[in-house]
């Protein structure tokens, strides 16, 4: 009997599940369809210094519309590009633009690798409507002038019926959700005898803030992959499910309570 896994992915791109991982039987939810938005004409009407991608699809909405990829051209020919995600720096290499500062998928990652003192330096930010703001604050937090392009949204699509009768009729090993608003799109649309069978079954999440959702709606246990990578998750998604240990980081509410205790200065 195979073993099942549930995925429910916000974006575009599935996971890539190895040869070996075949064993498993995996369901495949899409919770949001990507509705491209027109920034404005003036986006990339002044030199940036820095440019950095947070996702593929922004990538690909500079580069596949004529007009966008000129005016960003223009507009990063002085400057550098950062990719967040070894998956997001493949697809602006492939585009032509190949970026020279590529972080380990996350916004605490790419400012790690980029100057302390950005102070009067430009920096684009080519997004999702939905994106954290936290890069942005850390950037603004240095002294950059920080210019956000929202160029897609993505749009809910309707709830899931299915996979209510499906987390209660064939229950799975382990599941795994892309995003925060992936994990919100598949929590609100359960059943409540659905989702209180889901919330102990093991989860799989890239980043924090999805971990916090699912945390904060009473998952039992959430890891967080090696890398924010597609291609980890999905590593660490196949051992869960069989029942091993993987490589993953389990989330636990050590660090809201760090935060909800500050330490007390004189």
């Amino acid at each position: 009997m195979s073993v099942r896994v549930l995925v429910v992915r916000s974006g575009e791109n599935a996971l890539p599940f190895a040869p070996e991982m075949s064993e498993l039987e995996i369901v495949e939810k899409i919770s949001h369809q990507i509705l491209p938005l027109a920034p404005p004409e003036d986006a990339f009407g002044e030199q940036a210094d820095l440019v950095i991608f947070t996702s593929q699809i922004a990538v690909r909405r500079v580069a596949e519309e004529p007009s966008l990829r000129s005016r960003f051209a223009e507009a990063v020919r002085r400057g550098q590009i950062a990719a967040v995600g070894p998956a997001t720096a493949e697809a602006l290499a492939e585009s032509g633009f190949p970026p020279g500062i590529v972080a380990h998928g996350s916004a605490e990652n790419v400012l790690e690798q980029i100057p302390g003192r950005l102070d009067g330096m430009r920096v684009l930010l080519p997004r999702g409507e939905d994106a954290s703001e936290e890069l942005r604050e850390g950037l603004i937090h240095r002294g950059a002038r920080v210019a956000p392009v929202v160029l897609y949204r993505k749009v809910p699509r309707p709830p899931d019926s299915e996979i209510s009768r499906e987390v209660v009729e064939r229950p799975f090993a382990a599941f795994c959700a892309t995003s925060p608003a992936a994990a919100r799109w598949l929590l609100e649309g359960l059943s409540v005898p659905a989702l209180a069978r889901l919330k102990k079954t093991p989860a799989v999440v890239l980043g924090r803030f999805t971990a916090r959702f699912l945390d904060s709606h009473g998952v039992a246990r959430i890891e967080i992959s090696p890398e924010a990578t597609f291609s980890a998750a999905a590593e660490l998604l196949a051992a869960l499910a069989r029942g091993e240990r993987g490589r993953g980081t389990t989330y636990d509410d050590t660090a809201s309570a760090a935060r909800s205790f500050p330490k007390q200065t004189s």
